[in-house]
């Protein structure tokens, strides 16, 4: 279901709660629950959809991914000679490039120079934060992120749409 139709259903919902006479209170929490489990099975079919449109690009690519609990896709092709594994709190510093599935470039460390965030604090997508730490120091991983693990619904507001799919190429520089 498009993010229009989602946006329809709901103003429609609103609009006509709008007109009608008060309810009594066990009719408006009604209501209210059934429009939630409307909105609840939307996204379900979103993410559905969404699943399936990653699943089509990790085999035009011919890529072997593991996928975490969360949604996450990765994989490491290039294993680093440290085995330091990132822990929460310490600061990572990161190379990347983020995409969108249809290739286009969104930010690289090239044009922005390195990352640094501290792991666990959320000063970064959540599937990034997820990712890098099943990485070791050195290592050179690709991350497909679902948009619930990225910037959502939202996006970034500059380069990043609404509900965009990331694949991220990650390399784990140092940890701190």
């Amino acid at each position: 279901m498009s993010h229009f139709i989602q946006l329809m259903i709901l103003v429609v919902m609103v609009s006509s709660y709008g007109c009608k006479p008060k309810q009594p209170v066990q009719q408006k929490v009604l209501s209210q629950r059934a429009a939630n489990e409307a909105l609840v099975g939307a996204n379900k079919v979103r993410l559905k959809l969404e699943r399936k449109k990653i699943d089509a690009y990790i085999k035009r690519r011919r890529w072997d991914m593991t996928e975490t609990e969360s949604g996450l896709r990765y994989f490491i092709y290039e294993h680093g000679d440290a085995d330091m594994k990132p822990q929460k709190g310490q600061i990572a510093v990161i190379d990347y490039q983020v995409r969108l599935t249809n290739g286009t470039l969104c930010y690289s460390s090239d044009s922005t120079g390195t990352k640094g965030f501290e792991i666990g604090k959320g000063e970064i997508e959540r599937g990034i934060d997820e990712g890098i730490m099943l990485l070791n120091k050195g290592d050179k991983a690709k991350f497909v992120l679902p948009s619930h693990l990225a910037h959502g619904l939202l996006g970034d507001e500059v380069k990043i749409p609404s509900h965009a799919i990331l694949v991220y190429d990650v390399s784990l520089i140092d940890i701190h």
